[in-house]
């Protein structure tokens, strides 16, 4: 792996000091939230980008996915995003992310949802996969792409493992052309030094060159700045959640950093230093 591998899985594991301890405390969890384990009961853990699950269920219903796909998570997490697809469109995901930790997380979810017929995950670089060219139908990834300066190489990469026709779709923060520097950290990076932000320019580039025909770039940024608001409303009591798992939240596994990195992230989406795009692209 690269140095900018080794510092985004230590990143995403610095407050995880004891994994056996992390999978321990989410078993306890689980066990009192009982069956079903579905994708929606477990969005505030699970689905660890801007707008949660509705960002996920926006993202799947612009690739058009059917059942007889197989998937590819690229940057798989906790695997909230690939539970969701395997329990919405009954496809076949495989997962790939750098933390270790969180394979672990994502594997044990996906045995108490019932779904380990449909899910497999594995720890790697989703810049050198583990998978034989043209592979999958779809290739999935949602806010993964920031934390990887060789932005050319990952999506021909991806296009790799993609069949003739196959689909990429994404869900990623980006820059605008003329805007101020984001303030860091951000739940990404902890600092301008481990963060790769293109612009929708630079990012259409990489993907052109990789041999992607972008088909659409939807700037969902309004989506986001809703979804800020939202948790402002929920924390303070205005706008109660249901259903959710009280003892598990992204904090479980990102630790005390977490408020201090979505308030800069709200305040950069705020400020316009930060945009949010769905997109979807074809291999050609």
């Amino acid at each position: 792996m690269t140095k900018a591998s080794d510092i985004a899985r230590d990143h995403y594991q610095a407050a995880i000091v004891d994994p056996d301890a992390l999978i321990a405390d989410i078993e306890r969890a689980l066990d009192a939230l009982g069956s079903p384990i579905s994708a929606a009961r477990l969005a505030g853990f699970d689905q660890f980008h801007v707008g949660a699950l509705q960002a996920t269920v926006e993202l799947a219903r612009l690739a058009g996915i059917s059942a007889d796909w197989r998937v590819l998570d690229a940057g798989s997490g906790l695997g909230g995003p690939s539970r969701y697809l395997a329990e919405a469109f009954g496809c076949r995901v495989s997962g790939v992310d750098i933390a270790p930790a969180y394979v672990r997380v994502a594997q044990l979810l996906a045995g108490r949802a019932g779904l380990s017929q449909l899910l497999t995950y594995q720890t790697g670089s989703i810049a050198d996969l583990p998978f034989d060219d043209a592979e999958f139908d779809l290739v999935w990834t949602q806010h993964v792409v920031m934390n990887i300066p060789e932005r050319d190489a990952l999506y021909r990469e991806l296009r790799r493992v993609l069949k003739a026709g196959g689909r990429l779709a994404f869900y990623d923060p980006y820059v605008p052309d003329h805007g101020e520097p984001l303030v860091y950290p951000t739940p990404w990076a902890e600092s301008a030094e481990t963060s790769t932000l293109l612009t929708q320019a630079a990012t259409t580039r990489a993907l052109e060159g990789a041999g992607f025909a972008v088909g659409c770039w939807n700037d969902v940024t309004d989506l986001a700045t809703t979804w800020f608001a939202e948790q402002r409303l929920r924390i303070q009591g205005a706008n109660p959640g249901t259903g959710g798992v009280h003892t598990l939240s992204t904090a479980t596994v990102v630790g005390p950093r977490m408020p201090t990195m979505l308030a800069n992230l709200a305040q950069n989406l705020a400020q316009g230093r930060v945009r949010f795009v769905m997109g979807l692209c074809a291999a050609v």
